[in-house]
C-alpha cells in the first residue's frame, strides 16, 4: 500500500486551539464509545446519514462515527495539521461553524450524487474537507512536506507549498468521485468535494481580509 501524508512545517498557532482539541477529542471518545460494543453495527446503521432517509440529526451524528481505527485515526491526523491554524485565524465560534457547515455540506452533495442510497455515510472528513479549504485559502504558501510511506514504512518526503498539497488532495477525490460507483460503498468521495467547495465558499465571509496573509 503506497500513499502519502502532508506534514506541516513550523507555523505554530497563536493561541491554543480548544476547538480542534474538544472535536479530536470528542470524535476519539465516541468511537471507542461504540467501535467496543456488539452493537457497533447497528449504531452505524442508526445513527449515520442515509440519502435514502435523510434526517438533520443525522447529518450531526454521522461526523463524529468512523467505521475503524483507520478511518478515525485519518479523519484526526487531517484535523490535527491544518485545524489548529485556521482556528487560530477564524477563532473558535466560526472555526466551529465553518467545521459544521463543511460537514453539512458533504452530506448534501453525496445525498445529489445518490438520493436513493440505503448505505450510511459516517466519518467527519467531509467536514475536516472543508477544514483544509480554508487553511489552503489563508495560508497557501505555507512550507509542508509530503512524506511518502510503503505500508507503514517512510520512503521520502518533498517539500510543497499548502495550495498545491491540499490542491492535488482534492483533484484526487474529484478524480475518484467521479471514476467511481458510489452505489458500491466504500469511500464517500463526493461528501469530500461537498465539505471543500463548502470551505471555499465560506472563506469570504469567515476570513477577515487583514488575517489573510502568506506564510
Amino acid at each position: 500500500m503506497f500513499f502519502f501524508l502532508p506534514v506541516q512545517e513550523g507555523n505554530p498557532p497563536k493561541k491554543f486551539p480548544l476547538v480542534n482539541v474538544l472535536l479530536i477529542a470528542l470524535n476519539s471518545y465516541v468511537f471507542f464509545k461504540t467501535a467496543l460494543r456488539p452493537s457497533f453495527d447497528h449504531i452505524i446503521w442508526s445513527w449515520g446519514f442515509i440519502p435514502a432517509h435523510p434526517h438533520l440529526r443525522d447529518v450531526f451524528s454521522s461526523m463524529f462515527l468512523h467505521a475503524s481505527l483507520l478511518h478515525l485515526v485519518g479523519n484526526m491526523y487531517f484535523l490535527y495539521v491544518f485545524g489548529d491554524n485556521v482556528e487560530d485565524r477564524l477563532g473558535g465560534f466560526n472555526y466551529l461553524l465553518a467545521y459544521f457547515m463543511a460537514g453539512l455540506g458533504a452530506c448534501f452533495l453525496q445525498y445529489m450524487i445518490d438520493p436513493h442510497s440505503t448505505l450510511p455515510l459516517v466519518g467527519a472528513s467531509g467536514a475536516i474537507s472543508g477544514i483544509c479549504a480554508l487553511y489552503m485559502v489563508i495560508f497557501p504558501w505555507q512550507k509542508m512536506r509530503l512524506q511518502f510511506f510503503f505500508l507503514i514504512f517512510p520512503i521520502f518526503s518533498i517539500p510543497a507549498r499548502a495550495f498545491f498539497v491540499v490542491g492535488i488532495w482534492f483533484l484526487e477525490q474529484y478524480f475518484m468521485a467521479t471514476h467511481s460507483d458510489p452505489t458500491l460503498g466504500g469511500v464517500a468521495f463526493w461528501a469530500h468535494v461537498g465539505g471543500f467547495l463548502v470551505g471555499i465558499a465560506l472563506s469570504p465571509f469567515l476570513i477577515p481580509s487583514q488575517k489573510i496573509r502568506a506564510s
